[in-house]
């Protein structure tokens, strides 16, 4: 069964072909209207073109049956709410960067760059506020806007690239530290960026199940500290195509 799972973890993955794509809001909002919205949420500006080389993405955010699996080959502590059996389809949550991390380079893979989580989460499509294509979410497009908590993965239409649930369901840990003002820096463009150097809180992305629609856009960024770990939180793992 391990083994299974392990090569599961493995092969249900997309390509992301190489290219170039214009990362960040292109859009105004209302609070941007009203001159109201707080500086440090124009974090999403300016929009500037990325390039980016190829790379695969796991179709949907790791499951607790795929987690059960790594806990078991190496130890790693559980989820802190796993007192009793958990269902294998949901996503699973309350898991830490360094959890994240090392679950995904014990499949061979590696936490996927918040550059490359966008270009994955915009399908291809660069003028779109969700990943499946359109400028409005709705109940029939992600679980999001609910108290129930995650729902299973995969039981909402996929993007253009074949990826699941990248809006709403769990937030995701994607590889870089958070700085307000990177995307006005010349290295934000790539090629490939890995996001600053240093920093004290690592950048999440995708909007949750507890999240309004304007948090699970394509281009909204969070940011909290590597050792948060709660229900809204989770992970997918990326591999570099060379």
């Amino acid at each position: 069964m391990l083994a299974v799972l392990f090569l599961a973890l493995q092969a249900d993955m997309a390509l992301i072909p190489a290219g170039e794509f214009l990362m960040g809001r292109s859009k105004a909002t209302p609070d941007d209207k009203t001159k109201m919205r707080p500086i440090v949420l124009l974090d999403d500006r300016p929009v500037h073109k990325v390039t980016l080389d190829a790379f695969y993405l796991d179709k949907t955010e790791v499951t607790n049956a795929q987690y059960a699996a790594f806990v078991k080959a190496t130890k790693h502590p559980a989820p802190y709410h796993w007192k009793e059996a958990v269902p294998p389809d949901l996503p699973v949550f309350n898991v830490g960067w360094d959890d994240a991390r090392t679950c995904c380079e014990w499949a061979g893979k590696r936490l996927p760059t918040e550059a490359e989580w966008e270009r994955a989460a915009r399908g291809g499509v660069d003028d779109f506020s969700f990943p499946h294509g359109e400028d409005k979410l709705e109940a029939k497009d992600a679980r999001f806007g609910v108290e129930t908590g995650p729902g299973p993965v995969a039981k909402f239409p996929a993007n253009a690239f074949g990826l699941f649930d990248m809006a709403g369901g769990v937030s995701e840990w994607t590889a870089d530290w958070f700085e307000r003002e990177y995307y006005s820096k010349p290295e934000s463009a790539g090629p490939n960026p890995r996001g600053p150097a240093q920093g004290t809180h690592r950048v999440i992305r995708g909007g949750a199940w507890s999240d309004s629609a304007p948090r699970c856009t394509v281009f909204f960024r969070n940011w909290v500290r590597a050792v948060h770990k709660t229900p809204n939180l989770g992970f997918r793992c990326a591999r570099s195509a060379k």
